[in-house]
């Protein structure tokens, strides 16, 4: 359709972004993070500065009328004038799905405000576009509202239309607030019902709307700081909303940055009540979230309110496929999970929300048990192809979170499920410490670290699963659960990692477990040069295996439901079983489930160093189809540990076994030079 002409030059500016009023949130433009390497602390959100490369803004508002951006009528998007507040304030109000008087004299349910911008200030934009909408509303009830715009066309976009935004959730302050989305896919081409997007009320709740903004920016990556937002480490007040609202703020190839500590001694960190999002609103890709000064990490703190995890890759809520989430750094952060002020299960004993931790801010959970919803550390969790059992995410790039990186990242204090969970493709997890996560005793008399509950807090290290992943030079302190877990997928690499039980009543199942329950193919994988070491208490602790490569040791490998890339023999459950060669499991079926190495493939196990675990070495439910290659593994003083079915016997299936203090085990299949012991029990 055609618009009126405005005429808009491209101009440097200073653009100055305040701290917040009472009454109201600031509209911030994003800009790069402070070059000090020590901050004071501040009072109030910094005021910070930037030259930038912007058109001049157009706006339509209900006091002062349409410049260059203009409110539609008509169909499904009549608005109606109304005032609110007080002092009582102009603005527009939408249909929420009812029908609203409009010039046509229409009946159809209005729950949109719709909007055209003027072509001379935009036409079919292009990726390296930003587009930055603000929405001046006012904040009653605790509905939801979004933007749904006229974007690119493109794999993670279909044909570009109505495209949706993720929903801002209101909050009932009686406050005229601001919200900001930025978008980087924008066309604008006046292809949404001749629009180029719309506010949309989600007929959950009317939207009063004073001022609609919209800003234009050619340039390249922004950097962010948090602090710009209200965020602050130097407080006592919760700072998730803010660092929310900054990071909805970026766009793909963004940085996002926490204010590290300065020379003072008050600084607290962030403190976290809500689970932090890093991608929250819509498909983003090369994000990257790091402290002001490397050297000096930020703190993210939990608070004794927050539900889930400390920190989430994406909210599966509010985007779409998260195939198309790539490229994600988190770096040089602290992460405290609050283990002593958060509970993994209640009274009622089920991660269920009630009287724990479970759950979210956001509706991302809805049925106790569900581990995306546990007090866990940081979970960088992307889409995962599990239909595909040779996990060729090369060939299926769409189906797969691809390239994403921790690196010098520090966790601490986990309450249960996992410290590091890493899901995806291709994705490197570097020089990380995890030291302290949920709580392995469960001997009667022994003591628990983490005395807030009984038994129920378990926490691996890392979990990750898929393929092409390598994890190296980190360091893992007294997980209770398994140090580094591998759920499966083809050529990974877990290297040079050390993984250490501490004195005391601290212990895990197994320090590395190739464990590939999810996806059986494990072709291609090394674990090389890793240290692994216990000195824990022999009757309240201890790692039970140092690396366990197979499945048998979890209760014969047998599952209830296999998953679609699983692999062993379906619908049985023996002591002895045979070699499936590589044979699926049936889909949702029972089935013994094995680690499967493919024909003209190996498996590597080379040069690591195993002390004081029960088991230093154990092979036992590996589908060897291919070549195991094991060269100068070392082991060193095995000892007795809390593994109570070694030494009273594990019975399954009707066959009882016992077993001692052992250095290398091999069953299921057997190995030359090693002891063939069947283990058939975790506990």
């Amino acid at each position: 359709m055609n618009k009126l002409s405005h005429f808009v030059t491209i101009l440097l500016v200073w653009i100055l972004v305040g701290c917040n009023l009472p009454g109201s949130e600031t509209s911030v433009v994003p800009t790069p993070a402070p070059e000090t390497t020590t901050a004071p602390a501040p009072t109030t959100a910094p005021a910070v500065s930037e030259i930038s490369q912007w058109k001049d803004p157009i706006s339509w508002s209900q006091e002062d009328g349409e410049d260059g951006l203009y409110l539609d009528s008509g169909g499904d998007v009549d608005t109606e004038p109304t005032a609110i507040g007080d002092p009582a304030t102009p603005v527009r109000i939408t249909g929420n799905g009812q029908v609203l008087s409009g010039p046509d004299g229409n009946n159809v349910e209005d729950s949109y405000m719709q909007f055209n911008v003027d072509d001379e200030f935009l036409y079919a934009g292009s990726p390296t576009t930003f587009v930055q909408i603000e929405v001046e509303y006012f904040d009653q009830g605790t509905d939801t509202f979004n933007i749904q715009y006229d974007a690119i066309p493109g794999s993670s976009s279909g044909d570009g239309k109505f495209l949706d935004t993720g929903s801002i959730f209101k909050t009932n302050t009686g406050e005229f607030k601001t919200k900001v989305f930025r978008l980087n896919n924008v066309n604008f081409a006046n292809r949404d019902n001749g629009a180029d997007f719309r506010i949309a009320d989600g007929g959950d709740g009317a939207e009063y709307v004073r001022r609609v903004t919209v800003t234009l920016q050619e340039a390249g990556p922004t950097a962010i700081n948090v602090d710009i937002c209200g965020a602050n480490p130097y407080d006592s007040e919760p700072d998730s909303a803010a660092i929310q609202d900054c990071i909805n703020l970026a766009n793909s190839g963004d940085t996002i940055t926490f204010t590290s500590p300065g020379n003072s001694g008050d600084y607290r960190g962030y403190l976290i009540d809500k689970t932090i999002f890093l991608v929250a609103t819509s498909v983003k890709q090369n994000l990257t979230f790091t402290s002001t000064d490397p050297e000096k990490h930020a703190m993210l703190q939990a608070t004794a309110d927050l539900l889930g995890f400390v920190v989430r890759m994406w909210a599966r809520s509010q985007v779409g496929s998260a195939g198309a989430i790539d490229g994600i750094t988190i770096s040089h952060l602290d992460i405290d999970g609050g283990q002593d002020v958060r509970v993994c299960y209640g009274p009622d004993n089920i991660d269920d929300g009630r009287g724990d931790n479970w759950g979210s801010w956001l509706p991302e959970c809805s049925e106790g048990g569900d581990p995306w919803c546990s007090p866990g550390g940081l979970a960088m969790s992307g889409a995962v192809h599990f239909e595909d059992p040779d996990s060729d995410y090369q060939a299926n790039p769409g189906r797969w979170s691809t390239g994403n990186v921790v690196d010098d990242v520090y966790i601490s204090n986990v309450e249960c499920a996992t410290a590091l969970s890493f899901d995806g493709a291709a994705g490197t997890i570097r020089n990380s410490t995890i030291e302290n996560a949920g709580d392995h005793v469960h001997e009667p008399g022994c003591s628990s670290p983490d005395p807030d509950e009984g038994v129920g807090d378990w926490s691996d290290g890392i979990t990750f699963v898929g393929p092409g992943h390598l994890i190296t030079g980190n360091t893992i302190i007294n997980a209770s659960d398994v140090g580094i877990v591998h759920f499966g997928g083809v050529n990974t690499i877990i290297s040079n990692n050390t993984i250490r039980a501490t004195e005391g009543n601290y212990g895990m199942f197994a320090a590395i477990a190739i464990h590939p329950w999810h996806i059986g193919n494990i072709s291609g994988g090394v674990v090389s040069g890793n240290v692994i070491t216990s000195e824990a208490d022999e009757s309240c602790g201890g790692i039970h295996a140092g690396t366990n490569i197979g499945t048998h040791m979890w209760n014969s490998g047998c599952t209830g439901s296999a998953w679609p890339s699983a692999r062993g023999t379906p619908n049985e459950c023996v002591s002895e079983p045979q070699q499936p060669m590589g044979q699926m499991c049936i889909t949702g079926d029972p089935c013994q489930q094995w680690a499967y190495v493919a024909e003209g493939t190996s498996y590597t196990l080379q040069d690591n160093f195993v002390s004081g675990a029960q088991i230093n070495y154990l092979v036992e439910g590996l589908d060897l189809v291919g070549e195991f290659i094991d060269i100068n593994n070392t082991s060193e003083a095995p000892r007795m540990t809390d593994w109570v079915s070694s030494q009273y016997g594990c019975e399954r299936n009707g066959v009882t076994d016992y077993w001692n203090a052992l250095d290398f085990v091999a069953h299921h299949p057997s190995l030359d030079g090693w002891i063939n012991q069947r283990v058939h029990c975790e506990r």
